[in-house]
């Protein structure tokens, strides 16, 4: 067996480079291992993940194999609500919440929708059912009115934020927009309607937020007023993100989803079901099965981002936020800013070093 004698730290930088090759070659030094190699995903592809079909798509197994679970990571979930009892959820709410139908600590949900929304965002990897795409990162639900259009509950809203704030949340889950086409908004209409939760959004925004929006269900070639509000406050964009639905397998737009429009800088694409063949998720009642459209579309990304932070904790949420849009799939269909602003969310090219 070759004996290995280090070469004495006098020795140039360029003596050093030409002693390495033999010394590799005769086993005394082991190659470095390449960052960007391709990651064991195999472990994490089981019937959950299959069964979670935007998963696949967004090639999540990546992000996980690389670290990136959502482990430790906060996000406020503002809904309908959350059946926080369901076996899907425990160890996964890290906070109780508030209920701004109710008035008080803890939520119910009367709805499904936020339960739903939290299904595709954060439930247990646990051999049941499907799993969130974070499955160990932690919500915070946030309940406001579900009988009306959100601008009836713009007191709540901006309350629900800046009590998850406080909370620890820095990721902000919206699967619900006001029926107001961003192209057609104007910032008095929308001070008039939401005025306390722009305030409160421009203030988290400055403090290192993300905001993350449906663009809506409407087949329109624009977002809804939130999605596109970037467009009017220019300040908020760095923490803002809308995203629109494709389906389930990821070719084209789904049959109800707003395009990106106006929101393309800040706009990102992944699957949001369609019709009874929607995204799998948990419901109210602790069954299994589908919803679609561009709501589950806005859980997802807001998941990823929670898996993201895990995999690179060293990052604020703005600069994750950037690193996902920069890296989307850009090739062919998902060429069309239009309709699928930056591209189709690649979790494996997002979680590369």
């Amino acid at each position: 067996m070759p004996q290995c004698h280090p070469p004495k730290l006098m020795l140039s930088l360029q003596h050093l480079g030409l002693l390495a090759l033999p010394l590799m070659l005769l086993g005394c030094i082991t190659p470095p291992k390449n960052p960007t190699a391709d990651p064991d995903t195999r472990t994490f592809e089981t019937h959950e993940y299959l069964a979670e079909k935007a998963l696949p798509i967004v090639k999540a197994s990546a992000l996980y194999a690389r670290g990136g679970t959502g482990q430790g990571v906060k996000v406020a979930l503002i809904d309908s609500g959350l059946n926080q009892a369901l076996p899907e959820f425990h160890g996964r709410v890290a906070d109780p919440g508030y209920d701004f139908v109710r008035q008080q600590p803890g939520t119910v949900d009367i709805k499904g929708h936020g339960t739903q929304m939290a299904g595709i965002l954060a439930a247990n990897k646990n051999d049941q059912g499907m799993h969130g795409i974070a499955f160990n990162a932690q919500l915070i639900p946030m309940r406001f009115g579900d009988d009306k259009e959100p601008f009836y509950f713009d007191s709540e809203i901006a309350q629900a934020w800046t009590l998850a704030y406080a909370k620890g949340a820095r990721i902000f889950s919206n699967s619900w927009a006001n029926p107001i086409e961003a192209n057609t908004n104007e910032i008095p209409v929308y001070e008039r309607l939401m005025g306390d939760s722009l305030s409160v959004a421009k203030k988290l925004v400055a403090e290192g937020s993300v905001f993350v929006f449906s663009t809506g269900n409407e087949i329109k070639r624009e977002p809804l007023a939130e999605p596109g509000l970037p467009a009017l406050v220019p300040e908020l964009e760095k923490g803002w993100i809308a995203v629109m639905a494709l389906k389930s397998d990821g070719t084209a737009i789904n049959l109800k989803s707003n395009y990106c429009g106006l929101a393309a800088r800040w706009c990102i694409a992944v699957p949001g079901g369609d019709g009874g063949a929607g995204l799998l998720t948990t419901h109210k009642d602790g069954s299994y099965g589908p919803t679609a459209g561009t709501s589950p579309a806005a859980a997802l990304v807001s998941g990823a981002l929670a898996a993201l932070q895990s995999r690179f904790p060293e990052m604020t949420p703005q600069q994750l936020r950037e690193r996902l849009l920069s890296t989307a799939n850009r090739t062919g269909i998902y060429a069309n800013s239009e309709a699928y602003g930056r591209g189709l969310m690649d979790l494996e090219a997002a979680s590369r070093l």
